[in-house]
């Protein structure tokens, strides 16, 4: 994927509310998962267990990213992007979530290419969702195309 100004991440208006209500079934702890796909598009959602489960950050369990890594190779897609959630916060990257984002201790990017999708909880009946990049302390905000 691009990562100029052109980047647009493309996602089906049920895999939108699939993160959604992964997200919400996590509530008052962030949730998390990795999209897969091509080019941009989302085709896969994998909703994953916040192994460290709280109200101000998430880790993806380990074993279960290793298996959903896998698959989405064996499928012949890309991770395109990792999303979570923000209980009670705005739908914009944290400082927590731009430190993870780097290997640590690094400016080298976990996944470089990905956009960081967040979903805020702020508003329970409400829900606000915005994908970004993060690069050298960079954030950017990535267009959703809903379909």
């Amino acid at each position: 994927m691009n990562r100029g100004k052109d980047v647009v991440l493309t996602i089906t208006r049920g895999d939108l509310q699939a993160i959604i209500d992964h997200c919400n079934a996590g509530y008052p702890d962030e949730a998390c998962g990795i999209l897969a796909g091509r080019d941009g598009r989302v085709e896969k959602v994998y909703s994953m267990t916040n192994a460290r489960p709280g109200p101000v950050s998430y880790e993806m369990d380990p074993e279960e990213q290793f298996r959903v890594m896998q698959d989405i190779r064996q499928s012949g897609l890309e991770m395109i992007s990792v999303f979570h959630s923000h209980p009670g916060g705005h739908a914009y990257p944290s400082s927590v979530d731009v430190e993870k984002a780097y290997w640590p201790g690094t400016q080298l990017p976990n996944y470089p290419e990905a956009v960081y999708v967040i979903v805020s909880l702020m508003e329970r009946a409400d829900q606000y969702v915005k994908g970004y990049t993060i690069s050298g302390g960079t954030i950017l905000e990535v267009p959703l195309t809903v379909v």
